[in-house]
C-alpha cells in the first residue's frame, strides 16, 4: 500500500471514529492534525521495539534530518508488514481512552 493511500485510510478513520464529518473543513484538517499526533507517538512505542537495530539507526538518521512525514510513514510501511492496522489499533484505543476520560468529566 503506497503512503497517500494508506493516509488517506487513517484520516478516514479519524473522522469516522471521532465523529468530526460536520465540523467545517479547516476545523477537521486542525482536528486530524491534534489527533494524528497523539496517534503517532502511540504508534512508535509499539513499532520502534520491532525494528533491527539498524534500522533503529536509519529511524533516527531520518529525524535528525527532519524529514517530511511522509518519508517516515513509508519507511515504517516498508519494514512493518502490519503498520496500517498498528495505527488503526491505537487510534481505536485513543477514542477508548478518551471517551472514559470524558465520561468521568461529565
Amino acid at each position: 500500500m503506497n503512503t497517500k493511500v494508506a493516509q488517506n485510510e487513517v484520516r478516514k478513520n479519524i473522522i469516522e471514529l471521532f465523529e468530526i464529518n460536520n465540523l467545517s473543513e479547516d476545523k477537521q484538517e486542525e482536528t486530524i492534525s491534534r489527533i494524528g499526533k497523539i496517534i503517532f507517538q502511540s504508534v512508535l512505542m509499539r513499532v520502534l521495539p520491532i525494528l533491527t537495530e539498524e534500522e533503529l539507526a536509519q529511524y533516527e538518521k531520518l529525524v535528525e534530518n527532519n524529514v517530511e512525514p511522509d518519508a517516515l510513514l513509508d519507511f515504517f510501511f516498508e519494514r512493518i508488514p502490519s503498520f496500517l492496522q498498528i495505527v488503526a489499533a491505537e487510534a481505536e484505543n485513543f477514542k477508548k481512552e478518551s471517551t472514559e476520560v470524558l465520561s468521568q468529566i461529565k
